[in-house]
């Protein structure tokens, strides 16, 4: 093989590597988009118990409450069905980092 042929090769191993980190990252922003989605999804619905709950502000019948629940929860699945489509592997990583840090099993670490 010549050197021009091995420099092509390279060069395209090189390009392959590149479209995939940025298909990582495209996935990973995408990702944030529908965990910050369902998080404002989630304090709404929150919301609006803390209000059924209490009754505080807001003199709504209970078939209003039910209705907003019910759009915020099929709101809220829609989001996390599409965050898994986008393969979210985020959680893995902290699960991975918070067994790290825990102490193993003998060890003699005195509280």
């Amino acid at each position: 093989m010549g050197l021009m042929d091995k420099m092509k090769e390279t060069a395209a191993k090189t390009a392959d590597a590149a479209k995939g980190a940025a298909k990582t990252g495209q996935d990973k922003l995408e990702a944030q988009k529908f965990k910050k989605k369902i998080g404002e999804l989630k304090e709404e619905l929150g919301g609006i118990v803390f209000a059924q709950r209490t009754g505080a502000d807001n003199p709504a019948s209970d078939a209003t409450f039910d209705a907003s629940i019910d759009r915020l929860v099929s709101e809220i699945k829609e989001q996390e069905e599409a965050l898994a489509a986008v393969g979210d592997d985020s959680d893995d990583d902290a699960g991975a980092a918070s067994a790290e840090a825990a102490p193993t099993e003998g060890s003699t670490d005195a509280a």
